[in-house]
């Protein structure tokens, strides 16, 4: 499983400013509009933070990404705890064959196991167990802490003003992605 992290050290380099790379492509296209460009490069970037304070969180557990963001659907789904593997690749949108990998490796150290569905017959669910409750409730605890990624500068004003206007952004590009899909 390799990530952001397995990626050797080495020189830092600063991203390009996204607001001059913006004037330049609207000075070469004739004054183009890039707010389009400026709002997409905003989330990008703002994403790949999260996404690296999140697998640092992970690896101080031994896990990846993949097998957190399992023990966190898990850790939501009260009261039984279980879900089909079907139900885990629909939520975090990954495949089938990813899912069943992560899985294993969940279930050899413990943290999840395999139970038969009594609902479906020969369906399957993948069950939390009590340290893979424990780790899921922890992590997301530090998700939601004040101090993960430098989210504790905003005062809840700020919180719910970008929420309320990420929630937009969000609704407007799987709206404009579902469009497209027709």
């Amino acid at each position: 499983m390799s990530s952001i992290s397995d990626v050797p050290e080495g020189p830092r380099f600063e991203a390009p400013d996204p607001r001059r790379v913006a004037e330049a492509w609207s000075a070469e296209l004739d004054g183009l509009d890039v707010s389009p460009f400026l709002i997409g490069s905003a989330v990008q970037r703002v994403a790949r933070h999260f996404e690296r304070a999140f697998v640092k969180l992970t690896r101080a557990y031994d896990l990846g990404p993949g097998e957190m963001r399992i023990l966190l659907v898990l850790g939501r789904s009260a009261p039984k705890y279980a879900v089909s593997p079907t139900e885990l690749f629909r939520q975090l949108l990954i495949t089938s064959g990813a899912v069943s990998k992560q899985i294993d490796r969940l279930v050899e150290i413990g943290l999840v196991t395999r139970v038969a569905d009594p609902d479906v017959l020969r369906g399957l669910l993948v069950r939390l167990e009590p340290a893979g409750k424990e780790i899921a409730d922890a992590a997301m605890r530090e998700i939601c802490s004040s101090r993960y990624s430098g989210l504790e500068q905003l005062d809840q004003h700020d919180i719910q003003t970008y929420l309320g206007m990420l929630t937009r952004l969000q609704q407007l590009v799987e709206e404009s992605a579902s469009d497209a899909g027709r």
